[in-house]
Formats: C-alpha cells, sequence, structure tokens
C-alpha cells in the first residue's frame, strides 16, 4: 500500500511467528476505491529514500536549507576544508580578506570555519521544514491513477507567512558567516565561547542553544544574513541545472504517458519539491531585502556584500 495523510486503513504488529499481520478501514471504503496506508510523518526525500514513493498531490513535507556546500545528514563532522566555501564572499569586508593585509578578520574565518564545522550535522541548525503545498482532509480515489485535472503542485502565499515567522531559525550558519569585527566586541573570545560549547556537547546531532543564537544583532548584520541565506538558496536551486518550470513539464509529461507510479515520476517530485522549496525561501529573502532597502542609518559596509567568491 502506498501512503497519504488521508489515509483510509490503518496497520497493525506483524507476528513474525504467525507470519500474520492485520489492517482495517478507518473510513467507509467505495468499490475500486484504493487501499492506502500512513507511514509516517516523513519528509518527502525520506519517503523516496525508504520506500521510492512520495504523494503526487503536494500534501506531504518539504525541506528549505542553507546548507549549500555540504551533507547535514553525514554521521561525522566534515573537515574543516569542506565548510571553507561558506567563507568564500567576505561579506560585510570591502576588501577580500588576505592573511597579511587583515589579520584579524583571518583570524575571525578561521574561528567561523571551526564553528561551522561544530554545527554540520545539527539538521536544526540548517534545514527548515516548509507546510505542505497542498493542505485538505480528502483520501485520493488511487495514489496510482491520476484524475484527470491533476495539476502540479506549487506553494501558495501561505509559504511565506510561515517564513516570516520561522524563517531565522535557521539563520544561525548566515549569522555567523556575515559576522565582521565591527559587529561584535570581542568576536574572538564570544565564538571560542560557543566553539567550547559546542565541543562539550553530547553529540553533534543535536547541540545546545548557543550566544549567537541569542544575541540582538545590528540591522546591517541581519541584512547580511538574510543575503547569505538568499544565495544559499539560490545556489541550491541552481545546482540541478534546470527551471522549476521545466521540471513541472516533465512531471506532467509522465503522468500523461501513463508513468504515474514509477521510480522517475516519484524521483521528478521530489527534485521538484527541493526546488519549490529553496525557490521559497530565496523569494522570502528577496522580498525582505527589498523592504529594507534606502533604510537609514546604515553605511555601505554595513551592507557590503558580494555575489561572487573573493
Amino acid at each position: 500500500m502506498n501512503s497519504h495523510i488521508n489515509n483510509n486503513v490503518m496497520v497493525g504488529g506483524y507476528d513474525a511467528v504467525k507470519r500474520r499481520g492485520r489492517a482495517w478501514s478507518t473510513k467507509a471504503i467505495q468499490p475500486g476505491q484504493e487501499l492506502i496506508m500512513d507511514y509516517g510523518r516523513f519528509h518527502d526525500y525520506v519517503l523516496f529514500g525508504q520506500y521510492g514513493y512520495v504523494p503526487s498531490d503536494g500534501t506531504g513535507v518539504t525541506i528549505t536549507s542553507v546548507a549549500a556546500y555540504h551533507n547535514i545528514i553525514d554521521d561525522d563532522l566534515p573537515d574543516l576544508e569542506q565548510m571553507m566555501p561558506y567563507l568564500q564572499f567576505d561579506h560585510g569586508y570591502p576588501e577580500c580578506i588576505e592573511k597579511e593585509l587583515h589579520p584579524a578578520a583571518f583570524r575571525l574565518n578561521e574561528l567561523k570555519s571551526r564553528y561551522l564545522r561544530e554545527i554540520a550535522i545539527d539538521s536544526s541548525r540548517w534545514a527548515l521544514p516548509l507546510p505542505p503545498r497542498l493542505t485538505t482532509d480528502v483520501t485520493p480515489a488511487s495514489t496510482t491513477i491520476l484524475p484527470d485535472d491533476y495539476t502540479v503542485p506549487s506553494f501558495g502565499t501561505e509559504v511565506y507567512e510561515f517564513l516570516e515567522t520561522h524563517a531565522l531559525s535557521v539563520s544561525l550558519p548566515c549569522r555567523l558567516v556575515t559576522l565582521t569585527e565591527e559587529d561584535l566586541d570581542n568576536a574572538e573570545d564570544f565564538l571560542l565561547k560557543d566553539i567550547e560549547t559546542l565541543e562539550k556537547a553530547p553529540s553533534p546531532l543535536d547541540t545546545p542553544t548557543l550566544q549567537l543564537e541569542e544575541l540582538q544583532v545590528s540591522p546591517g548584520w541581519m541584512i547580511r544574513t538574510i543575503h547569505c541565506m538568499r544565495m544559499a538558496a539560490s545556489a541550491q536551486k541552481d545546482m540541478y541545472g534546470k527551471t522549476i518550470e521545466s521540471k513541472m513539464r516533465e512531471i506532467m509529461i509522465l503522468a500523461r504517458d501513463g508513468k504515474a507510479n514509477t521510480l522517475e515520476f516519484n524521483a521528478a517530485h521530489v527534485m521538484l519539491g527541493e526546488m519549490q522549496s529553496q525557490e521559497a525561501l530565496e523569494t522570502w529573502a528577496l522580498d525582505v531585502l527589498q523592504s529594507v532597502s534606502g533604510m537609514e542609518g546604515l553605511s555601505p559596509q554595513d551592507l557590503y556584500v558580494r555575489s561572487e567568491p573573493c
């Protein structure tokens, strides 16, 4: 049985000795209607990885992420070198950082790379589950045969309302990356204390609340942070080498050709959901940046950001 949040079947425990399990209906099932269970509240990429299936109507959960340059689901902490791409833009500095010319900034970058490494596989620091693209209490007649009026799911405006209140929960990496010596007195000591806290944590998969997360930051620092989040989302969306529109057309062609229950169709849906989720974060960040453009009291250095690496 495939899975849907609005399942019509529950499955009980399996008796390995008797080699027997049980299942029962949770609502009226019409003749010809598919029996559908609920695998649980897993993200779409987990459903696909474990079962090769995702709901094609958009009722599943996708995530948006600022982890543009490393894998957050690794079991071990990455090497420091793997975290260096996050520091390649030198946001907040009028010149690209060089060891001999900017020793304080260079030392700060070394601490940033250590800090990034310590939080690298705590997915809560990097990834944010988004609301489903479709919310419904209707059980589909089938998960394998699409209705004649099928449309590819996409986010509505509700996702931006959600991001307005939740996006900054994954801002720590970019808050760290865009920090300069001008933003924080004794920045090196501040980061060292957080690094010490992280190194003492019982597990890198579940790290404690850090000083940098609770700190009230200046408007300029926050703007640089959101710019960094936009770039991270854009970089991940672009890595697919396709547009969202072309991926939606691909899915509709597969549906038209009767391939709605294939691995190819489900893989296309996973990719589309990831691209749409990154675009949602990117769009939210752009909207925020546009809304604060021209804010009084900010110097050019406060807002200095780059779109190309140093």
